[in-house]
């Protein structure tokens, strides 16, 4: 009886010994990795596991063609956007998404699968796709040894969120809606400023209306407003930018030498004399114009 006390002692030491060794947290051979970045109001977030190239064959091999890949290592590769996107010309509406592949060798297709939370493609569910793309990836001569996601090109409204991973480079184009939210946040805040400080909230609008190729005859409005109210070197300078937009080089010019004025005749406009190189060769640009 106490052999067999003994024996069930050292089988239980023996499995509660090999229970404990599999919790030891041991670091990664495909670490994690993360990239966000914040376009327009749109913050945009990916996670994916990193694997190495280790001088094997990636496509075609390692990862086949004609079957569904996770986009990484170990968990499903997620893609999450704060607002709705459009990719690709395809709406996808706010949320968290894992982000799946078939490769082929001319052409992928781009899967965003609505179950974000899970390990590799193992439980994939086709009937989850919120929605497929299908996109012709690129080969050039750099090698890029561990995979890599990144986002590329943007702008205020746009971006291109890219996968790069031995010779192969894929492109996913977005564009969020900028325009309306920004209007309507421009609008409110001259409703609720004081009087004697919309000449501030003119000049931020008419300048983002210039930053994004938006609506010049509304910024020209703004900004002339802003003036009118307020004279310094910094609004000045965008009623010449906007001038210039809208191919009034003589105007531009006229603008951009009061902006010069206001700035040299007080002390406490720093404006002009903090860009007053890029001020000056905008207005010489503009004055070659005229000619």
């Amino acid at each position: 009886m106490k052999n067999r006390i003994l024996l069930f002692s050292l089988l239980f030491s023996a499995v509660s010994a090999w229970v404990s060794a599999q919790e030891i947290e041991l670091p990664r051979v495909s670490p994690k990795a993360s990239i966000s970045y914040t376009i327009g109001f749109t913050e945009v977030k990916i996670n994916y596991g990193s694997p190495a190239v280790k001088e094997r064959v990636i496509w075609g091999g390692l990862v086949p063609y004609g079957q569904i890949w996770r986009g990484g290592a170990n968990e499903a590769t997620t893609v999450e956007f704060s607002t709705d996107v459009n990719i690709e010309g395809q709406t996808l509406r706010a949320g968290k998404y894992a982000l799946f592949f078939i490769p082929g060798e001319k052409e992928w297709t781009v899967i965003f699968n609505k179950q974000a939370d899970q390990w590799g493609a193992y439980k994939y569910d086709e009937s989850q796709d919120a929605i497929r793309l299908t996109i012709e990836p690129k080969l050039n001569e750099g090698m890029q040894e561990r995979l890599l996601y990144s986002i590329h090109d943007m702008k205020m409204d746009m971006g291109y969120i890219k996968l790069s991973w031995e010779k192969l480079r894929l492109y996913m184009r977005f564009k969020t809606d900028v325009m309306e939210t920004a209007m309507g946040n421009i609008i409110a805040a001259l409703g609720t400023t004081p009087p004697e400080k919309k000449w501030v909230i003119y000049a931020q609008g008419s300048q983002f209306l210039l930053d994004a190729d938006g609506n010049m005859d509304k910024a020209l409005e703004w900004i002339k407003l802003s003036t009118d109210q307020n004279s310094t070197s910094w609004n000045w300078y965008i009623r010449a930018k906007v001038e210039a937009k809208k191919g009034d080089m003589a105007a531009a010019v006229a603008s951009g030498t009061k902006c010069a004025e206001l700035g040299l005749a007080s002390e406490e406009d720093n404006y002009y004399d903090d860009n007053k190189e890029e001020i000056n060769k905008a207005i010489q640009g503009w004055a070659a114009k005229l000619n």
